[in-house]
């Protein structure tokens, strides 16, 4: 199920699209996506959350300061600190959601988003995983150095493997080990993981 949300950051009004489970048991891990403020990144977290959610997630897309829908008129410029803090209202928002285990969130960025998030990821102890999907230009490995989280490059060339990568991930974060973090895209052969 998808509704629109709200939620303050900077005294400013944002908007998210949060994704819920159609069936789920009980309180279950939540996932911020972020991508980029404009064009396809964003689509490709909005399409990759709500195919996420349909594996029992609750998943929030969210909406940046300026853009969008948001009340005030796009502008043409991006401000680092600014969307950091962003983010930071999105993960307490979906922290503090009914239907979310506080204690089982995680980061999904997306192309440039992932670097934003793995910057939030080192402020602050939300997450307890980062996801980045990476896209053929991107550089996201890179970003998971002093990282004290666990995380994995996923290629995002595949939509359809990368939302089973991400459920596969996900699922064993919080159900059993994972292999250990490299600075590299990792092959993993989910397969023969425990579910």
């Amino acid at each position: 199920m998808k509704i629109t949300v709200t939620f303050t950051s900077q005294g400013r009004m944002l908007e998210g699209l949060l994704f819920l489970p159609e069936s789920s048991q009980g309180v279950v891990p939540g996932l911020l996506f972020e991508g980029s403020m404009t064009g396809a990144t964003n689509q490709i977290a909005e399409l990759i959350a709500r195919e996420v959610s349909l594996q029992g997630f609750v998943c929030l897309v969210m909406d940046h300061s300026f853009y969008g829908d948001d009340e005030g008129a796009a502008q043409p410029w991006e401000s680092p600190s600014k969307r950091l803090e962003d983010i930071k209202a999105a993960l307490r928002f979906l922290i503090e959601h009914a239907a979310v285990d506080s204690e089982k969130i995680v980061g999904v960025g997306v192309s440039v988003g992932a670097e934003y998030m793995a910057q939030v990821c080192r402020e602050t102890n939300y997450c307890k995983g980062l996801i980045m999907l990476q896209g053929p230009f991107d550089d996201s490995q890179n970003v998971t150095r002093d990282l004290e989280i666990p995380s994995i490059v996923i290629d995002e060339t595949h939509l359809d493997s990368a939302v089973d990568e991400v459920v596969l991930w996900t699922r064993t974060l919080f159900n059993g080990s994972l292999p250990e973090q490299k600075n590299e895209p990792q092959n993993i052969d989910w397969s023969r993981s425990d579910k």
